[in-house]
C-alpha cells in the first residue's frame, strides 16, 4: 500500500444514515407496504453503514458499488431476559423502503413499549432468509445460532447470477449519538414515552474485503494480449458460510469451497502514466475464517491467479523474452491465519520470475506486505493519488528481557511517515505504587528510519538495575493523524513483584471434622502453635494448640498505610493483628485482635530469575518424602541447595516464625523439622483472595538471593523490602548467616541461637 500505482477508492461508512422505511410488522411478516408519512409518535430508526439501492459512483468503481447497499432490513426487538434464550421477540417487521426523512419509522405501537423497561434492538441487512423466518426467531439465541450460505461469495456484487448480488450487514441498535463500546439494551425513560423516540444502528458487514495487488519487477512484463491465454484467478479454502449475527468470535469453518476460475473482467490491471501494464489487483470477499499452521493445507485460504506475462533474461549479453500465456502463482493468505467480519486485509507483493504453466502446480509468491485495518471507507485525495489511510503495528504490547536495544520486534505500515512519542515510563515498587520516571534519565527511545513508510521500529532503554520491571507507551502517529499505541515492558534478569497479604493461618488449626480456623471460620477456633514432644525415633514434633508460648500465631491485615504518607516508616506497610476467636460470657463466639506489628510489611514478594549465575544453578528444588511425615518438602541434599527456583515467592511478615518461643529446638535437625513442618501448614491469602498453600522452605542459595536482593535496616530497595533481619535463617540444609542481620554483626559475632524462617513457593 502507499506505491503510486494504488488507487483504493474509499468511503467513510460510518457517517451514512440509511434511507429506509417500515413496511411490515410481525403479525403480517409476508408482505411489503411502503408508509409516506406518518405524524404520530413513533420509534425511528436512523442507520449508518450503508445506503438503500445503489448510489451513482465513479466508472471505474462499479465494481465496489454494493458494498454499502442495502435491499432490505429485519428489524427485530426482543424484551430483556437474564439470558439470551430468555430474551423473547416482542416485535418484528422487514423494510424495503424509504420514508419521510430518510428514517425507518417502525410499526409498533410505542404506547405498548413500557416505560422503564429494557429492550434490544437487533437489525440485519440483506439477508437471504425469509421474513417468516425471522418472525419465528423466538429468542435472541436462536437469533444468533442462525447461519447463512453464500456460494462465490468472492464476486459479490459483480452481476453474476451465481454470485450474492448484496453484503450480509448487521448490527445493535443504541441511543444517543454515540454508539457504545458494547452492545447494551435500550430503555425509553417516561418523558418520551409521546415523542418520537429515535434509535442509531451501524450496519457492519459479515465478509472481510481482500485486496491482493501483484506488481511484475525485474525482467517480468505482465501482459494482457498474449495470443492463448485466458487470464484468471480462483480461490482454495474459501468460506461460503457464516453467522447471521456477530458474536465476536472468530470459528475455523468448516464449510470450505474452491470456487471456479474467473476471467480477467473481474480484476484489474494496474498501468504507469503511460498507460503500460505494471501488476494485477484483485479483490475478493471472504467470510470470517480461522486456522493455524498445523493445518494451513486443509483450512487455508490461497488464491491462484493466472497472468500472462513475458519474461526477458540475458545469456553472454543476449536479450532473450518469452511468453508465458499460461502463468500461475499462489499466494498464500495465510500471514495473520484467519479472517474478521468487516475487516480489510491488502496484500501487495512483486513477482520477479515465471509462474507455472498448469494451475495445479502453482508457483508461490513470497515476501507479502500484508497490512490490516476495519473496513470503514474513506475518500483521500494526496498528490493526485487516491487510496486508504493507514498505520498498522504488529504488536500492541512488547516484552522486553535483559537487553537495552530491539530491532526487530516491531513492524509497522502506514500510508505516511510515522512520528514516535515515549509516554507514561514508571516502575512498580515494594508496595505496589507507581513510581514515575523520567524517558530522559534512562535514555527511553523510538524510532523508524526517517521517512520510511514501512519497517521496524527500534526500541531502546537501558536496562533496569532497581530489579524492577520498567513500564513505558510508545505512541506511533503518521501525518493524516492515525495513531497505534505499544505497551511495553523491559525486564532485567532478575526481577521481582508483589502482591499485599491479607490473613493467615495453618491448614493443621482444626479438631475432628472442623474446617481450619481462618479469620472468617472459627471452627475450633484454634489460632496458635507452640512446641510439644520431640521424638527422637521419627525425628518429628508433636505440636500444642492455642497452648501458652507459642512459636506461631494467626494474623490479619487491619488496615495499610497509604504511600502518600508523611511518615517514611509507614508508607505503603500495614497495621498487622493476631486475631483470635473467644467466647464471652454468654457463649458468642467473636473475634479479638491484638497487635502483632504496626507498620509491618504484609507483601509477598516474587523473585523471578532468567538465567543461572557463578553463585547459584536456576532449576526447581527437588521435594522429598519421609515415612513419618504426611507431605513433600525441599531435599536438604548439598546438590540441591545450590539450586535457586526460577520464580518464586517469599511468604509476608504473616507467616514469620522467630526463635523466641522455641529453644527446645535446639539442634539443626529439631529446628529443621520444626521449619519444614511450619512451612508444609503455612496457608496465606492475599488482599485479591487467591489462598496460597503450597510453601516450602527454601534452598541456602535461595536464602541468599533474597538476602543480596533486599535493602538493609537504613537502605530501602526499590524491589524489595527489608525482609530477613534475623542473624540466620533456615533452609532445607541448615542455618544461613543473614550477611544483612539487624544488628550488622559478622557471622563469628551472631548469636547462633537466634534464627526464624521464611517459607517460600515455586510459582510458575
Amino acid at each position: 500500500m502507499g506505491s503510486t500505482t494504488m488507487r483504493q477508492y474509499m468511503k467513510y461508512m460510518m457517517a451514512l444514515l440509511l434511507s429506509v422505511a417500515m413496511v411490515a410488522c410481525h403479525t403480517d411478516v409476508g408482505e411489503s407496504v411502503s408508509i409516506d408519512s406518518d405524524t404520530k409518535p413513533a420509534l425511528v430508526l436512523n442507520v449508518a453503514g450503508g445506503e438503500l439501492g445503489v448510489a451513482t459512483r465513479a466508472d471505474d468503481m462499479a465494481d465496489t458499488e454494493t458494498e454499502y447497499a442495502i435491499t432490505h432490513l429485519d428489524i427485530m426487538i426482543f424484551e430483556d431476559g437474564a439470558t439470551d434464550d430468555a430474551k423473547q421477540l416482542f416485535y418484528y417487521e422487514r423494510a424495503t423502503a424509504a420514508g419521510p426523512n430518510g428514517q425507518v419509522r417502525l410499526g409498533v405501537d410505542i404506547s405498548a413499549i413500557q416505560i422503564g423497561a429494557k429492550y434490544w434492538v437487533y437489525v440485519v441487512a440483506n439477508s437471504t432468509h425469509s421474513a417468516d423466518t425471522f418472525a419465528n426467531i423466538g429468542n435472541v439465541e436462536a437469533l444468533f445460532d442462525m447461519e447463512q450460505e453464500d456460494y462465490s461469495l468472492h464476486l459479490t456484487g459483480v452481476g453474476l447470477q451465481r454470485a450474492p448480488s448484496h453484503f450480509l450487514m448487521d448490527g445493535v441498535a443504541y441511543m444517543g449519538t454515540t454508539e457504545p463500546a458494547a452492545a447494551d439494551a435500550i430503555i425509553i425513560a417516561e418523558r418520551k414515552i409521546t415523542d418520537t423516540v429515535e434509535l442509531n444502528v451501524k450496519l457492519r458487514r459479515a465478509a472481510a474485503k481482500v485486496v491482493v495487488k501483484l506488481v511484475s519487477a525485474q525482467n517480468m512484463t505482465f501482459a494482457e494480449d498474449i495470443a492463448g491465454s485466458t487470464p484468471g484467478y480462483y480461490l482454495i479454502n474459501t468460506p461460503y458460510a457464516t453467522r447471521v449475527m456477530d458474536d465476536g468470535i472468530v470459528r475455523q469453518s468448516e464449510r470450505l469451497e474452491t470456487t471456479a476460475e474467473t476471467l480477467s473482467e473481474y480484476y484489474k490491471w494496474l498501468r504507469d502514466a503511460e498507460g503500460n501494464i505494471t501488476g494485477v489487483e484483485v479483490t475478493l470477499y471472504v467470510y470470517s475464517h480461522t486456522w493455524n499452521t498445523g493445518n494451513s493445507f486443509e483450512y487455508g485460504t490461497n488464491l491462484i491467479v493466472d497472468i500472462p506475462a513475458y519474461y526477458t533474461t540475458e545469456v553472454a549479453g543476449v536479450e532473450s523474452t518469452k511468453s508465458h500465456p499460461n502463468n500461475y502463482y499462489q499466494v498464500p493468505l495465510t500471514k495473520e491465519f484467519k479472517f474478521e467480519r468487516n475487516h480489510y486485509y491488502h496484500v501487495t507483493a512483486n513477482v520477479n520470475a515465471p509462474g507455472a504453466e498448469e494451475f495445479t502446480e502453482p508457483v508461490e509468491v513470497d515476501d507479502l506486505k500484508y497490512d490490516v485495518l476495519p473496513w470503514t471507507e474513506q475518500t483521500i485525495d494526496v498528490g493526485g493519488e487516491i487510496g486508504p489511510t493507514y498505520l498498522k503495528v504488529n504488536l500492541d504490547e512488547l516484552n522486553i528481557y535483559n537487553t537495552n536495544i530491539d530491532t526487530t520486534s516491531l513492524l509497522f505500515s502506514s500510508s505516511s511517515a510515522v512520528t514516535i512519542e515515549v509516554q507514561d515510563c514508571y516502575y512498580i515498587d515494594k508496595f505496589g505504587t507507581k513510581q514515575t520516571i523520567s524517558a530522559d534519565a534512562y535514555n527511553i527511545s523510538g524510532s523508524t528510519e526517517s521517512g520510511a513508510l514501512s519497517g521496524n521500529i527500534t526500541v531502546e532503554s537501558d536496562i533496569p538495575t532497581n530489579n524492577t520491571i520498567r513500564y513505558f507507551t510508545l505512541v506511533i502517529t503518521n501525518e493524516t493523524g492515525d495513531q497505534e499505541v505499544v505497551y511495553v515492558a523491559q525486564y532485567p534478569l532478575v526481577y521481582v513483584v508483589n502482591i499485599l497479604g491479607l490473613y493467615s493461618y495453618r491448614d493443621d488449626f482444626y479438631t475432628g471434622s472442623n474446617a481450619p480456623t481462618t479469620i472468617y471460620n472459627a471452627g475450633s477456633a484454634i489460632t496458635q502453635v507452640s512446641l510439644g514432644a520431640w521424638d527422637n525415633a521419627t525425628g518429628t514434633w508433636s505440636y500444642n494448640y492455642n497452648a501458652s508460648s507459642p512459636f506461631w500465631r494467626s494474623k490479619v491485615v487491619r488496615s495499610t498505610y497509604p504511600s502518600t504518607d508523611s511518615r517514611d516508616s509507614y508508607r505503603g506497610r500495614s497495621n498487622i493483628d493476631y486475631y483470635a476467636w473467644e467466647e464471652d460470657r454468654w457463649n458468642n463466639v467473636d473475634l479479638s485482635y491484638s497487635n502483632a506489628q504496626d507498620p509491618g510489611n504484609a507483601r509477598m514478594y516474587h523473585v523471578r530469575i532468567t538465567a543461572s549465575s557463578a553463585d547459584y544453578n536456576l532449576g526447581v528444588p527437588r521435594m522429598t518424602t519421609d515415612p513419618y511425615v504426611d507431605f513433600e518438602f525441599t531435599d536438604p541434599g548439598a546438590d540441591n541447595a545450590d539450586l535457586v527456583s526460577p520464580s518464586f515467592m517469599i511468604a509476608s511478615r504473616l507467616g514469620f516464625v522467630t526463635s523466641t518461643n522455641y529453644r527446645s529446638a535446639n539442634t539443626d535437625v529439631k529446628r529443621i523439622s520444626l521449619a519444614r513442618d511450619h512451612c508444609a501448614y503455612y496457608v496465606e491469602v492475599a488482599d485479591d483472595g487467591t489462598i496460597y498453600d503450597d510453601w516450602r522452605l527454601p534452598t541456602a542459595s535461595e536464602l541468599r538471593i533474597i538476602i543480596e536482593l533486599q535493602g538493609t535496616s537504613s537502605e530501602s530497595a526499590d524491589a524489595i523490602d527489608y525482609l530477613l533481619n534475623a542473624d540466620y535463617y533456615l533452609a532445607a540444609s541448615g542455618r544461613v548467616f543473614n550477611s544483612k542481620n539487624d544488628g550488622d554483626v559478622t557471622e563469628s559475632e551472631a548469636d547462633s541461637s537466634s534464627w526464624a524462617i521464611r517459607c517460600i513457593r515455586d510459582a510458575y
